[in-house]
């Protein structure tokens, strides 16, 4: 009877540790579940928070200004439309073209004289207007007569008041002889000087002022127009 009321008296206790033991798992189980769900509710409320905040932000923005207080730049050119606008989509204004019939000065076969050809040019300002002149020079006339001029490179021309400057390029095949240089200078100078803004030609061979065009007459820095 002992050794029964012995073994009883354990299991009684050993049960007894088991329930203390459960009571305290689950009581421990429930502030976690709790701590869960106060986090939950606390992340929802957060979030909500930000999307109103979001939500509230975009609606005061509305205006054209993002929430960093710069412009749109969509809302600002999207007002714009109706008053001041960009250069983008601006062409620049297309210059008229002026027509001038001019004397063109060329000589015959045994370059004996020069003889005056008229010819239309076309040009958009002064320095076009000299550059055309000097084009049609280097052209043969429409009665044959050989241009002096036809085989010289233009390289610029400036004109600066009513002083022009001529540089060009002489290749071998543009040099004349003595007669032909003379000419030449007298062809392309009368050529020049019919424009009443133009006072001086200063001619000039890549750049440099040399003492003769074409190694038999003298040139003169800068030729001046006779009055």
């Amino acid at each position: 009877m002992k050794r029964q009321s012995t073994k009883r008296l354990m299991l009684v206790l050993v049960a007894a540790a088991a329930i203390v033991s459960l009571s305290a798992c689950g009581s421990k189980a429930q502030p976690l579940q709790s701590s869960e769900s106060s986090n939950g509710q606390n992340g929802a409320v957060s979030n909500n928070g930000a999307g109103n905040d979001n939500a509230a932000v975009n609606e005061g923005s509305s205006d054209g200004t993002s929430d960093t207080g710069v412009a749109d730049p969509d809302a600002v050119n999207a007002g714009g439309t109706g008053g001041q606008g960009t250069d983008a989509g601006t062409a620049a204004p297309e210059v008229k073209k002026q027509k001038e019939e001019i004397s063109v000065y060329y000589t015959d076969d045994q370059m004996i004289d020069l003889h005056a050809q008229k010819a239309e040019i076309e040009y958009g300002d002064a320095i076009e207007r000299l550059t055309a002149a000097f084009k049609a020079l280097q052209k043969d006339s429409d009665k044959g007569e050989a241009s002096l001029w036809k085989n010289v490179q233009l390289l610029s021309i400036k004109q600066n008041g009513d002083a022009v400057t001529l540089d060009v390029h002489l290749p071998d095949e543009a040099r004349l002889g003595a007669p032909g240089e003379q000419l030449a200078i007298a062809a392309v100078t009368q050529t020049f000087f019919q424009f009443k803004d133009i006072a001086s030609l200063d001619i000039l061979v890549d750049g440099e002022a040399v003492s003769s065009l074409m190694g038999h007459e003298d040139l003169e820095h800068p030729i001046k127009k006779q009055s």
